[in-house]
């Protein structure tokens, strides 16, 4: 009784979720072919689209009127695509290309669904001249229909970001040092911190734009995630967790454990200087007996209070214009990398592009009667990955067979206007019910788009093209995959772990440069850091679904090892940023032979992982006097010395590497 009763809240639960996008897609349905004709109503998919991948985020009016003046654009765009043979051909190879290399990226895959899907789309019924105005007419009112159904949405709900992740991580520290305090185990507390790393992470990119790094919102939450990140390696390697500290040490972490959990609750946009000024009369009176962790934990404060400072002067929505992205990394301004066909952008834009202009291609020159089935079902198969794409091939395939089936049904028995209409809001209704990704949908999907044909075909021819127009866009789909620069998840896990070390190169040739020069581009840091954590959590996700338990475990060993280097090289370069004046000269020459050693070392690390050379690691003497000088900063001796021991324990990792890897 108990499991039915489980299921039932589970579906009342997933039918409250889609609820929304339902009245919306039924809604655009009925309103724009009453008002504009059965022609434009194919608009009403991407509008729902538009709707359902951006209802759970904040409404924002500038970015949705960049998206409306995009989406009117492309509208031009495919009308002039759809006029002859030659325009199909150049504007359906170098607008899906465009689109894909604008938004997508392997860490944000399927960006350019909605657009590519209004190109593929609007091309699927041309029409005329005479009609384009009707056309933008009918999008225009669409587009107010779903900014109107945002607005109301997020009014609705009062969905506001209150940077939730940020008050949760916040708690989790309070938690932890309580736990500290009295000598208790943290290791769920611990645990639990990466998952929260990763996803902040996440918002932080997805917060970038074509010049910078990150919004106001993404800003703030990377100041807390380095935050996190700097904890997660204190209680690592400063702390003895589950041994009662001295009574000093407890009244520390107490104390700071309350006023963590004060911070968290009263966080705000408009005025932290009481919070500020709490945590300022902490640091002034309140230190830990050991002077490593003191200075380590000296370090996490300031950090904090930085964050919160800047916390009351960030627009969330506003591009922060300091953060620049490197030049390189501006995509629109980096003609070379249209030619890297290594990238994977690049690679799934020249595969979509070609596969589309020989779909339209073929819709043009045979003028077969509904045609472009055809192309608009290789565009849906047709995903990033090549192991997402034979998935969504088989759905498709059994999808349709099964959604022809049932149009049969249903078709015998109801012949009349008002019944087709009911078909297609019921069909509606389940599509966006079910999993995005199930072949029930594609039913559901083929229903719906068999009751629109029926209106101009008889339901058997209608159902005989229908199938062999989705089985040669499998055909398609399945050849482009294969042979036409195909992404493998296998591929891109393997240059997932190389970028990882050249990341990890990269924050140390800018931690040697702000040293040497007196200057550094801290979003040259920033950058890595937020790629590191996305490219750990893409390595996570493949060893979890594709590898054996062998490769599990060495992968399970080695990533904990680069997120606790990564840790370290950032607080390196932070202290050193931070402390560049109050290094004595005889300083120098020690310091610039730690950052050769850390670069030459992560090279041979390096190429241990990746190109299976095994080679032996720079001994370096790593007793306490290892940096001379330096010994009386204990603090950064203490990072400096872990840094080249993870080094060192990442290359004896390297050869128990499990056999593919060899």
């Amino acid at each position: 009784m108990s499991d039915i009763q489980s299921k039932l809240q589970t579906m009342k639960a997933r039918w409250l979720a889609a609820l929304p996008t339902i009245l919306v897609s039924i809604f655009l349905l009925l309103s724009i072919w009453a008002l504009f004709g059965v022609q434009q109503v194919i608009m009403s998919s991407f509008l729902t689209l538009l709707f359902r991948t951006r209802h759970q985020q904040d409404f924002r009016p500038r970015e949705m009127l960049r998206v409306c003046i995009t989406m009117l654009v492309i509208c031009l765009v495919a009308f002039v695509a759809s006029r002859t043979l030659l325009t199909s051909i150049v504007f359906n190879f170098f607008v899906p290309f465009g689109i894909v290399y604008l938004l997508s990226d392997k860490f944000n895959p399927k960006s350019y669904f909605v657009y590519g899907m209004e190109f593929v789309f609007l091309q699927l019924v041309p029409i005329s001249a005479e009609m384009l105005p009707m056309q933008l007419a009918a999008l225009g009112y669409g587009l107010a229909v779903v900014t109107a159904a945002l607005y109301g949405y997020a009014h609705l709900i009062h969905r506001r970001r209150h940077y939730g992740t940020v008050r949760k991580g916040l708690k989790n520290l309070s938690a932890q040092l309580d736990k500290l305090a009295q000598g208790q185990d943290i290791t769920a507390e611990h645990l639990a911190l990466p998952p929260m790393m990763v996803h902040m992470n996440e918002v932080i990119y997805s917060s970038r734009n074509y010049t910078y790094l990150a919004n106001g919102y993404g800003k703030i939450n990377y100041w807390f995630m380095v935050l996190f990140q700097r904890f997660y390696y204190f209680t690592d390697h400063f702390v003895t967790p589950g041994v009662k500290p001295c009574e000093q040490d407890a009244t520390y972490y107490k104390t700071l454990s309350q006023l963590l959990s004060e911070i968290s609750d009263q966080l705000n946009q408009k005025d932290n200087h009481i919070l500020l000024e709490h945590l300022q009369t902490f640091l002034d009176t309140q230190h830990l007996a050991d002077p490593r962790q003191d200075e380590a934990m000296e370090e996490l404060l300031q950090l904090l209070m930085l964050a919160l400072g800047e916390l009351e002067h960030c627009s969330m929505a506003k591009p922060q214009k300091s953060w620049k992205l490197a030049s390189e990394q501006r995509m629109y301004r980096n003609w070379r990398g249209l030619f890297q066909l290594e990238q994977f952008q690049i690679r799934f834009a020249l595969r979509l592009s070609v596969v589309l202009c020989f779909g339209f291609s073929f819709v043009r020159i045979t003028g077969l009667e509904h045609a472009y089935w055809y192309p608009m079902t290789a565009f849906l198969m047709l995903m990033p990955y090549a192991e997402e794409s034979l998935m969504k091939i088989n759905n498709r395939i059994l999808g349709t067979l099964g959604g022809v089936a049932v149009s049969i049904c249903l078709m015998s028995f109801f012949h009349t206007m008002p019944q087709y209409i009911a078909i297609m809001i019921v069909m509606t209704c389940f599509m966006y019910y079910v999993p995005v990704t199930s072949w029930t949908m594609t039913v559901y999907s083929t229903c719906y788009g068999m009751t629109l044909a029926q209106l101009r075909l008889g339901v058997m021819q209608a159902s005989q093209l229908r199938i062999v127009y989705v089985l040669l866009a499998a055909v398609t789909a399945f050849l482009a995959n294969r042979f036409l620069l195909p992404n493998t998840a296998k591929r891109e896990f393997r240059k997932s772990v190389e970028e990882l070390f050249e990341l990890d190169l990269a924050m140390v040739r800018q931690m040697k440069n702000q040293y040497e020069t007196g200057h550094q581009d801290l979003n040259q840091m920033r950058d890595p850091l937020v790629r590191s954590h996305l490219l750990e959590n893409e390595i996570t996700t493949y060893m979890n679904t594709k590898m054996t338990q062998a490769e599990r475990d060495f992968y399970s060993q080695m990533l904990p090892m680069n997120r606790q280097l990564m840790s370290e090289i950032e607080q390196l370069n932070g202290y050193l940023r931070s402390r560049r004046d109050r290094l004595a000269p005889h300083d120098n020459l020690l310091l610039r032979e730690l950052l050769n050693n850390l670069e030459e070392s992560i090279q041979r690390v390096k190429l241990s992982y990746t190109q299976n050379q095994l080679v032996s690691f720079l001994e370096t003497d790593r007793e306490q006097k290892a940096f001379g000088k330096l010994e009386d900063k204990m603090y950064f001796n203490s990072l400096a010395l872990n840094c080249i021991q993870t080094l060192q324990d990442l290359t004896e990792l390297a050869k128990d590497a499990p056999k593919h890897k060899q």
